[in-house]
């Protein structure tokens, strides 16, 4: 009893569900809880024991849609239903905001290198050419006396 019980009051619920498709969240579940506690009262008051006898009763409380209909005349007009908020806007990427920048940068890198390099190789020549040319130490030498010069007698 309590399976078939389950089963033609569940198919019902769900029928009913399915046609209240455009009410609020909230008040759906409201109403087929109060369905649901309706038959299960029904049932423990009656007593039902067969499948049939409940099937009198959700008879007896109308088909899913005059249920829906009812509860549609007693929400009234529904407010109009607004669009889902949007999402919140996403922060840019740098790639996506200017692919040039890298490109840039990366050239500016390697100017600055070339311009390093040249430099260096400009500041070794002229320091080649500037350079005293070293000489190799010599003998040393005594310096020479000073020759005598002698007057000629004959002069």
């Amino acid at each position: 009893m309590k399976t078939q019980y389950t089963d033609v009051v569940a198919e019902y619920l769900r029928e009913v569900d399915l046609r209240l498709a455009g009410l609020p969240v909230l008040q759906r579940r409201e109403l087929l809880a109060d369905l649901a506690a309706h038959i299960e009262t029904e049932r423990v008051e009656r007593h039902l024991r067969g499948e049939a006898e409940l099937i009198e009763v959700l008879e007896r409380l109308g088909s899913p849609e005059v249920v829906a209909r009812a509860a549609y005349a007693e929400a009234g007009p529904l407010p109009p239903i607004a669009a889902p908020p949007l999402p919140p806007p996403t922060v840019a990427r740098s790639r996506d905001r200017a692919p040039w920048v890298l490109p840039v940068i990366g050239a500016g890198v390697v100017a600055f290198l070339v311009m390093l390099v040249l430099c260096a190789g400009f500041f070794l020549a002229s320091s080649r050419q500037s350079a005293p040319q070293q000489v190799a130490p010599e003998a040393t030498v005594a310096p020479a006396a000073p020759t005598p010069s002698f007057a000629d007698p004959t002069n």
